[in-house]
């Protein structure tokens, strides 16, 4: 029987390959290393589901299905969009076309000039919706497309991708799973290139020639008047439009506007504010006159810098910082990576603009330091909502106890400790929504529950993914918050003994509850809460292995605005009885995760290993 080894290396045999160039080594080389990425299904104390799954060779490829030794991010779907805590945007108008919500920054051991990036996906394929690469000053876009859902079935995707002239050892990916009905996995990332001249020849363990799936959009470059506008204070001679004099005035040599000339600059105004950043850009290169509007503190009320992450630099903020007098809204997120963004003058634009700031967010951003911390508080009082998600260069979190008007705080996969997060929360009475998923350095997250149903009445979504502190007397305690709406305790395995803290919730406004991996939760405790839960809308039991069908049936009787229910790896649920309940309940959407023995497998006949953790 061949090894997947073999396997993999007979799909991608092709020797017609030849290089014209006889002297360019053409290299293969797998993941050296994560860098960074956005969100995982794993925690930060395992290597189930996390992002280093990513390293080296394929694990599973062929196989089909849901293996632990796969990178796993944290959403599918649009489940999360739907639920209580979902976060808007900020800019609107500013979203990509095809938006991103994920993403993963890979590196590899040699510099190569980049010929096909391979990913190899083992469950629900589909999300990739851009590759970039790291240059010597920028990033640069070598492939995007739509998502799609790409069905049942493992692939190697390898779109194609542009050329570019630098070499590079360091991707990017980026991923949309709207469409997905349930969590994509990967497997590995591989780099084909031409190795620059002056390098060794590398050596690898596989060599794959020609990688066979291909989609066909064409790359396109994100961002590139952003880049060359912005970043050069809105005055760049982009358009032919205008020009700088020696004094460094605008010169104005555009062309007359006519009639649209003569309406009021406050009607200009109001149009202008629907506009995204690249477009007021292209406005301020047309004249004089749409320079100084298009530079109104009016505008930039709201900013929302993070589709623009790839080409955002220090001197933005710089840029920025002149228009933004009556700022409220700011988000940079995923911004400022490999030092793109100093720390310092992060800290100098709050100095300079944050006092107005109600809402900030600085997700997965590697510039926030203690002293960005000291700035956030220092300057903005008024803050309602602070986003600070995969943030983990910070030490000094108590100080955020100073903010006193905090609605919204996400703190997911922070290194914050238990003291720090009990003070934020007693410092903020009317806290509505709170996601500390994943935070290992809090050891008491009893302390953080028992905290929020004794000081935060208007309660409306808790995340403790993964808190493996919180047992069942933290959650007793949110019995106190009545406008719980959304309860996420999956895979916090202390709480997990028993289910009988479930009657202590309200139940009365929940539409969201996790309960993924707490084995102990039984058919009595879900009984008890279902005549309460009657606007519940998502219910998660990935592997509580105790629940039967007849609690299931009930669930999908009597839950009227049920849309989504997860039975993953429940060991007394069989397969017909999934199909018959959505056949009967087509409302619903029943998830039902599985792993493959191998590809021969007849699709309909699923193997149900607990793949818990």
């Amino acid at each position: 029987m061949q090894s997947a080894s073999d396997l993999i290396s007979s799909w991608f045999k092709d020797d017609s390959y030849m290089d014209d160039d006889k002297d360019v080594q053409i290299i293969e080389q797998f993941v050296q290393n994560v860098e960074d990425f956005s969100s995982q299904y794993g925690s930060e104390i395992s290597v189930s589901y996390t992002a280093f799954n990513l390293r080296g060779p394929p694990s599973n490829f062929p196989d089909y299905g849901d293996y632990p030794q796969a990178f796993v991010m944290r959403t599918y779907g649009t489940w999360w969009d739907e639920a209580p805590s979902v976060q808007k945007d900020y800019m609107p108008q500013n979203s990509s076309i095809i938006p991103s919500q994920d993403f993963v920054e890979v590196s590899f051991e040699r510099a190569v000039y980049p010929l096909e990036v391979a990913i190899f996906e083992t469950y629900n394929p589909g999300a990739l919706v851009r590759i970039w690469a790291l240059g010597p000053t920028s990033w640069m876009l070598l492939w995007e497309g739509e998502p799609e859902y790409a069905g049942d079935t493992t692939r190697i995707f390898s779109p194609p991708i542009r050329q570019i002239n630098f070499p590079t050892r360091i991707l990017r990916l980026e991923f949309n799973h709207r469409l997905l009905p349930y969590y994509t996995e990967l497997d590995a990332v591989l780099l084909r290139g031409k190795e620059p001249p002056n390098l060794v020849k590398m050596k690898n363990n596989f060599t794959y020639t020609t990688l066979f799936y291909k989609k066909s959009q064409p790359a396109i470059e994100k961002g590139s008047l952003l880049n060359r506008v912005i970043a050069s204070n809105l005055h760049e001679n982009v358009l032919n439009r205008t020009v700088l004099s020696q004094n460094d005035k605008l010169i104005d040599r555009g062309p007359p506007l006519g009639d649209f000339q003569r309406l009021p600059d406050e009607t200009i105004l109001s149009v202008m504010k629907y506009l995204d950043m690249q477009s007021l850009c292209r406005c301020a290169q047309v004249n004089k006159h749409f320079s100084r509007l298009a530079s109104d503190a009016i505008l930039y009320r709201s900013i929302d810098l993070r589709p623009y992450w790839h080409c955002v630099r220090s001197q933005v903020l710089l840029t920025l910082s002149m228009r933004c007098k009556f700022l409220q809204k700011l988000d940079l997120s995923w911004c400022g990576s490999h030092c793109m963004i100093q720390p310092h003058y992060v800290v100098n634009f709050l100095r300079d603009s944050g006092a107005e700031l109600t809402h900030l967010r600085m997700n997965c951003c590697k510039f926030v330091d203690n002293s960005v911390l000291r700035a956030i508080v220092d300057t903005s009082s008024n803050l309602q909502e602070l986003c600070l998600r995969s943030v983990i260069s910070c030490s000094e979190w108590s100080c955020l106890s100073s903010l006193t008007k905090l609605k919204r705080l996400d703190l997911y996969r922070t290194h914050i400790t238990t003291s720090a997060a009990v003070a934020i929360v007693w410092s903020n009475p009317a806290l509505q929504h709170l996601n500390v998923g994943s935070c290992k350095m809090i050891s008491a997250m009893d302390e953080v529950a028992i905290a929020l149903g004794s000081n935060c009445p208007d309660l409306m979504s808790v995340d403790f993914w993964k808190s493996y502190s919180l047992t069942a007397v933290g959650i007793r305690a949110l019995g106190n918050c009545r406008n719980l709406q959304e309860l996420d305790v999956g895979w916090c395995l202390q709480a997990g003994g028993s289910g009988e803290w479930l009657a202590s919730l309200s139940g009365g406004e929940l539409r969201k509850l996790f309960l993924g991996a707490l084995r102990g939760v039984c058919d009595r405790d879900l009984r008890v809460l279902l005549p309460k839960a009657t606007k519940l809308a998502q219910l998660d039991l990935l592997g509580v292995r105790a629940v039967t069908p007849d609690i299931c049936s009930d669930i999908l009787a009597e839950c009227r605005e049920l849309k989504l229910l997860d039975v993953s790896f429940c060991d007394q649920i069989q397969e017909f009885q999934v199909h018959e309940w959505r056949r009967q309940y087509p409302q619903v959407s029943i998830k039902r995760s599985f792993q493959a023995a191998n590809l021969n497998t007849a699709p309909n006949a699923l193997f149900l290993v607990p793949s818990l953790e």
